[in-house]
């Protein structure tokens, strides 16, 4: 246990003192209209994502955190090297953890095939301990310039047919069109520049403006927590949170329970199982405090929630890759979408409610496992990394 305790607080010490060598130049994108297609299932996603990307004539710009080397996976590879064999430029980043199934042969088949292929944010023996924990968590892609997507699904069987642990997989993903995407591209070229040191000479070209106000958001090393800090206080009835990892840091937590005092009704939807260890026990105390605080807590109990969304009254929604968590806030790359139309929001918000309606609150059971004392060993390695988690 104190063997544990002594690695966590070596591993935290070089995280903080390493961070700020580590920092990204984040743009600060305008306000630009899109046309925006929602998503939750990813068979319907990953549908129209392959048509778009079949009927590319230009270029393709890929950044997945995970992509998988199981049947779907290898679909999603075989797509990329069919594309370039048709001489569209295809540009694809994944990240060096997130990927790693990915193997030198997979890698090298890629590129004989003209795939442009990186890794992202490259381990560091420098900055071991920050640059392993650093992550590229983005998921965005360009095509020919006149679409894009951003949002939380990766490339695997799981996401788009369950597995034996989880019947579905919730996720929230968004297709734009319209002036945003020339944004999104820029966020893929200066990703691909700072891992390759080389410009891509590829641009958008599509003239649609789009119905709807949006905003690209890209966060890093502690920038995600102001922008949701900014947007949680300007509510004024309703805030809505979706995550699959509920570990804010405490100026947020806090700001929450302010906002509950005020009378604003705040509700956090959570899977009700966890997809990786620690992070339920970590997650408890906080959601706890939300519900002591008078928020409604909702456990996702018809498969696996991983989706990412902010709501706050009809002003404003927020989709992206960043959880409710701290690894979200202090350590990876994020990219979120800002939604400014009330009849966007009112469309993704009932789909919000529907995974309500597949929920179940807080209960004893859920709250503490039959072996306490694996339970009280289990909390107190999760709030040692909760900074990791």
């Amino acid at each position: 246990m104190w063997v544990l305790i002594a690695i966590a607080v070596i591993i935290i010490i070089f995280l903080i003192t390493n961070r700020k060598e580590q920092e990204e130049d984040l743009p600060n994108y305008p306000i630009r209209h899109a046309d925006i297609t929602f998503f939750w299932n990813g068979r319907d996603l990953f549908n129209q994502y392959f048509e778009d990307i079949r009927n590319a004539k230009q270029f393709i710009c890929i950044n997945f955190f995970i992509v998988k080397k199981d049947q779907f996976g290898q679909e999603f590879i075989q797509l990329m090297k069919e594309k370039a064999d048709e001489g569209v430029a295809v540009y694809l980043i994944v990240d060096r953890i997130g990927s790693r199934a990915l193997s030198k042969e997979i890698r090298k088949n890629l590129k004989v095939s003209g795939v442009h292929f990186s890794f992202s944010n490259k381990i560091s023996f420098k900055n071991f301990f920050h640059s392993v924990n650093h992550r590229n968590h983005r998921k965005i892609t360009v095509i020919d310039g006149t679409a894009a997507y951003v949002g939380g699904f990766n490339v695997g069987n799981q996401y788009v047919n369950g597995s034996s642990k989880f019947s579905l997989w919730r996720d929230y993903h968004l297709r734009l069109t319209g002036g945003i995407v020339k944004d999104v591209l820029d966020l893929f070229k200066r990703d691909w520049v700072r891992n390759n040191g080389v410009l891509l000479p590829v641009s958008t070209q599509s003239n649609i403006k789009g119905a709807s106000k949006t905003q690209l958001r890209p966060t890093s090393h502690g920038s995600l927590e102001g922008s949701f800090y900014d947007l949680i206080n300007r509510a004024q009835s309703q805030i809505k949170i979706g995550s699959p990892y509920f570990i804010p840091n405490e100026a947020l937590i806090t700001l929450l329970e302010e906002k509950a005092k005020q009378g604003v009704q705040i509700d956090v939807l959570y899977p009700h199982e966890s997809d990786h260890p620690f992070v339920k026990e970590a997650s408890i105390p906080y959601l706890k405090r939300m519900e002591q605080a008078g928020a409604n807590v909702h456990l996702f109990n018809n498969g696996f929630y991983h989706a990412k969304l902010l709501l706050i009254d009809d002003y404003v929604i927020d989709i992206g890759t960043a959880n409710f968590d701290r690894r979200s806030i202090y350590l990876n790359d994020e990219v979120n979408v800002l939604i400014y139309d009330e009849e966007v929001i009112k469309r993704i918000n009932s789909y919000y409610e529907q995974d309500v309606k597949d929920s179940v609150g807080l209960y004893k059971e859920w709250l503490e496992q039959p072996n306490r004392f694996v339970m009280a060993i289990n909390k107190a390695i999760a709030y040692i990394f909760r900074p990791l988690l």
